[in-house]
């Protein structure tokens, strides 16, 4: 019986690490899924994080200011996932969208990042990409 138990709970276990993909409610506001993006990636929820990013693009795709914050975050989950071949191009998206009129709608934050990231990554990156 004990061992039954201890499977019952290895389960739950299971099941409360699942990490995706989850259902974002139409509902939510750009700030919402921001938070919850954010708060997947602090808890190393990758793919939940980016879902959750992905979802702001398709459902704001006018939100020119936030834009360019969700394509940060992408990028740096990527990296962060060890991709760095998606890092790199998502990054360079990101920069040269810079070079475009809608930059002045843009924060600089993002392309300051993207670089100093893609800075690190020519350096062998922090931490060092799993083998």
């Amino acid at each position: 019986m004990r061992f039954y138990g201890v499977i019952a709970v290895l389960l739950l276990l299971l099941a409360a690490c699942r990490t995706g993909p989850v259902e974002i409610p139409e509902d939510l506001t750009q700030a919402e899924i921001f938070q919850r993006g954010q708060e997947a990636l602090d808890a190393g929820r990758y793919e939940v994080a980016l879902q959750y990013y992905e979802t702001f693009l398709e459902r704001f795709p006018d939100d020119r200011t936030n834009l360019a914050e969700a394509r940060y975050e992408i990028a740096f989950i990527h990296y962060k996932m060890d991709d760095w071949e998606t890092a790199r191009r998502l990054f360079n998206q990101l920069i040269d969208k810079y070079e475009t009129d809608a930059a002045e709608d843009f924060p600089a934050w993002p392309r300051v990042l993207a670089l100093r990231v893609l800075e690190v990554m020519d350096q062998g990156g922090w931490p060092p990409p799993r083998e």
